[in-house]
């Protein structure tokens, strides 16, 4: 008699879906994504700018914000004599397109928390999808590996792996201070689900996580003039061409996330609640308009419109278990 989907079936054969092809084939596939995604930035980007943007953040002379975002620099540089003829352009292009396909496959795995594989995997096509329409011809080479954290955020708050958000701070913090929505995460999402001791004790440790890295580049770098106003709420209420591109961006995934909201995991039911104020926000200190900024809401609103669009596709104890104290 054959076993559980988690064992073995007559006869000592691994069971279907449990071999090395459950997450080989799909690894590779979204490699290969990851792959053309690079070659979409190729085209797209203002690559003449970056060489000079590269020594700008090697000697600590680039402007704020970049200057204070050095892990993808370094990394490229670590690779570029690696690359065929120590291309600087090849490094990033690596960078991107594997980043990009790991990031699809960690979205893949955390969407399979609630969702069978089928659905799990188009809601990676869907990120696949949207992942180019943020490549203006604007040097933001941390955008990759800033999406890849928090993906792997918030597969570790629905695996209850709360403490794997500690190095995913201190890493990602020093590619891009979007990392301090993870304390906050953490806070409503564990909200009245763990000791209150627990609770102030871990947000605390991950806000200190955030403000030591940061705060030591700052120490590092000193205080650099930012090249765009800090205070951008006035241009990007200006046009309607912010707010469009801003709405465009997700589509009807704004929409259908609020309505996924009534019957999704309670997790995300909560985490949503950091939507509003993370757009306000970027209203506030961004150009609204380079909409790869929403692209760390995803593991948001993917999933609870994936409820409305695709409520067969749930499993059955779908919803994270209470985190443990």
């Amino acid at each position: 008699m054959a076993t559980s989907g988690r064992g073995r079936a007559k006869g000592g054969v691994p069971a279907v879906g449990n071999g090395p092809g459950s997450w080989i084939a799909p690894l590779l596939f979204y490699l290969g994504l990851g792959a053309a995604s690079g070659l979409i930035w190729s085209r797209t980007a203002n690559l003449p700018d970056l060489p000079s943007w590269h020594l700008q953040m090697l000697t600590g002379t680039a402007p704020a914000p970049n200057q204070y975002r050095p892990l993808t620099p370094w990394l490229a540089e670590l690779l570029r004599p690696l690359m065929p003829g120590s291309d600087l352009v090849a490094a990033y292009y690596f960078i991107r397109s594997l980043v990009a396909g790991v990031t699809l496959f960690c979205f893949d795995r955390y969407l399979r928390v609630w969702f069978s594989p089928a659905a799990a995997a188009g809601g990676a096509l869907c990120l696949a999808a949207l992942t180019p329409f943020g490549y203006f011809h604007v040097v933001q080479e941390s955008d990759p590996i800033n999406l890849l954290v928090f993906v792997l955020a918030y597969w570790a708050l629905a695996r209850e792996r709360d403490l794997l958000l500690i190095p995913l701070v201190l890493v990602g913090t020093l590619n891009r201070e979007t990392t301090a929505m993870i304390p906050a995460l953490y806070l409503v999402i564990r909200y009245g689900r763990v000791r209150p001791g627990q609770l102030v004790g871990r947000t605390a440790a991950l806000a200190g996580a955030w403000a030591v890295v940061y705060g030591g580049m700052l120490l590092a770098y000193g205080r650099h003039a930012y090249y765009c106003d800090v205070v951008m709420l006035g241009q990007n209420l200006s046009s309607p061409l912010p707010t469009v591109y801003s709405l465009l961006s997700f589509g009807a995934l704004w929409v259908l996330a609020f309505l996924g909201a009534r019957s999704g995991p309670a997790m995300l039911r909560r985490a949503l609640w950091l939507v509003p104020p993370y757009v306000v926000l970027h209203y506030i200190v961004a150009i609204a308009q380079e909409v790869r900024l929403y692209l760390p809401l995803a593991p948001i609103l993917v999933p609870l419109s994936w409820c409305v669009l695709f409520p067969e596709a749930r499993l059955p104890a779908g919803a994270p278990a209470r985190a443990r104290p």
